[in-house]
């Protein structure tokens, strides 16, 4: 019997053991919340310590879903590149609480601005109060300052009588910021300067006008663009000092359009296009210097159709002006001159198999040519922003976080500061930019607006 009653014991008290499980393993039934704030938009390079807490009181386990741009190591988030991040905060349970429901964060990761630098960008969005037949556009400049990951917007005022206004060139002189641009009504359009936000309508004798290049020098303010009938003949035109000088086109040709300037020292370059009429095959890339004669820029080798500058700058004794062919097959080709010499023509990008690519803004950095532009991808016949360093292309990745209809991609404008490479232009319906050939970031969206673009960069270093 005594047997018997100890046998009995035993198997009661596993029996009890089996029914109560493992002890600490055990999971209960009491739910618990992660609460877990989104940390908002941060930069690459940087950490950050995370914050998240479950009503349970228990640690709760970070991890990051997007280890390519962010990584977490305890609570300490590291921002590796641009793009989005996403952090998972979870917390498992335990005795009395059962797990919590996963809490995912995301955001945006931008790129870092050199230090003791501000970043100017120049360009327009399309208000909200737009229709479909009358679209107000609103010229817009964009700030960036190293150590602050967010740019600001801000609207430029608009001239009297004008109702839309988009900005085509910036540039920063002492604390003073200088954008020209055009303005418009139902009935005339005037060129406009703005400067830290102030407008100022440029003299014009005819109906349509507009300010496409500005540049600071010496004090002086020199702006560049064109003004043009109501029979479409236009004239390229200098303003100094809000003093207007009109520069004809090469002998032969009866119209004209300045595109860019740059000023060293006492010269002053401006380039663009001379052409006859919109039915002849005749456009011809030219430049003026001090508002003489202009000089007509050598054909690329092999074209017969079209060709155009676009942008200038100026290194030392050297002259660099980059532009586009349009040959009659209809393909766009990015070419670039140094000092009146053959054009040199620029490659399409690694990734594209064909397209169409033409050049906008140029700049020189120590022995570096760098150009801004943008094409046709061949491969998904979307835009495709790029720029050359030397000649060598690199294409521009659209942002990740972009939403809504997407076009592709275009750039317009770059700079160069402390090694780092700007480029400014639009990924989708938005205003972007690029630093040193990284993802795109989109430009935030100024309040009541939809749509954007940008076209123009100046930087400013303290």
């Amino acid at each position: 019997m005594r047997h018997l009653k100890l046998f009995s014991l035993v198997s009661v008290a596993s029996l009890t053991l089996l029914a109560g499980g493992c002890g600490g393993n055990r999971i209960g039934h009491t739910t618990q919340a992660i609460t877990f704030v989104n940390p908002g938009t941060q930069t690459a390079g940087t950490s950050l310590t995370l914050s998240a807490t479950a009503s349970s009181g228990a640690a709760v386990r970070l991890t990051s879903a997007t280890p390519g741009v962010c990584t977490v190591s305890g609570t300490t988030a590291t921002f590796v590149t641009v793009g989005t991040c996403t952090i998972d905060a979870s917390q498992s349970g335990n005795r009395t609480y059962a797990a919590a429901s996963q809490v995912a964060q995301s955001f945006t990761v931008n790129p870092a601005i050199g230090p003791n630098t501000t970043i100017y960008i120049a360009g327009f969005a399309y208000s909200s109060a737009s229709t479909p037949s009358n679209d107000v556009i609103v010229a817009e400049v964009w700030q960036l300052t190293s150590g602050n990951p967010t740019a600001t917007a801000t609207a430029l005022s608009m001239p009297s009588g004008m109702t839309s206004a988009q900005a085509n060139a910036i540039a920063v002189s002492d604390s003073d910021v200088y954008v020209v641009g055009t303005a418009w009504n139902s009935t005339s359009q005037v060129p406009v300067l703005w400067v830290n936000g102030a407008a100022t309508t440029l003299p014009s004798g005819m109906t349509i006008s507009r300010a496409n290049a500005i540049a600071v020098s010496g004090g002086n303010v020199y702006a560049a663009g064109f003004e043009e009938n109501s029979e479409i003949n236009a004239t390229a035109v200098l303003w100094v000092n809000g003093t207007a000088t009109t520069l004809s086109p090469p002998s032969g040709m009866v119209n004209s359009y300045a595109a860019a300037i740059a000023v060293s020292g006492s010269d002053v370059y401006v380039v663009g296009t001379a052409w006859n009429s919109d039915s002849d095959n005749d456009n011809t890339a030219v430049y003026w210097v001090n508002g003489g004669a202009p000089t007509i820029l050598p054909i690329p080798s092999g074209l017969t159709g079209n060709y155009y500058a676009e942008g200038v700058a100026v290194s030392g004794a050297d002259v660099y002006v980059s532009g586009l062919t349009d040959s009659s097959a209809d393909i766009d080709t990015a070419i670039y001159w140094v000092n009146n010499g053959a054009a040199t023509t620029l490659p399409i990008p690694p990734n594209d198999t064909a397209g169409n690519y033409g050049a906008g803004g140029i700049t020189v950095s120590g022995s570096d040519v760098y150009v801004a532009g943008s094409g046709t991808n061949g491969a998904t016949g979307d835009g495709n922003a790029a720029y050359w360093m030397n000649g060598t292309a690199t294409s521009l990745p659209m942002p990740s976080n972009l939403t809504g209809p997407v076009a592709g991609s275009g750039a317009s404008g770059i700079a160069v500061s402390g090694g780092d490479v700007y480029a400014v232009g639009s990924a989708g319906q938005y205003a972007a930019y690029w630093v040193n050939g990284g993802e795109g970031t989109l430009l935030p969206m100024p309040s009541g607006t939809y749509e954007s673009w940008a076209g123009a960069i100046a930087v400013a270093t303290q």
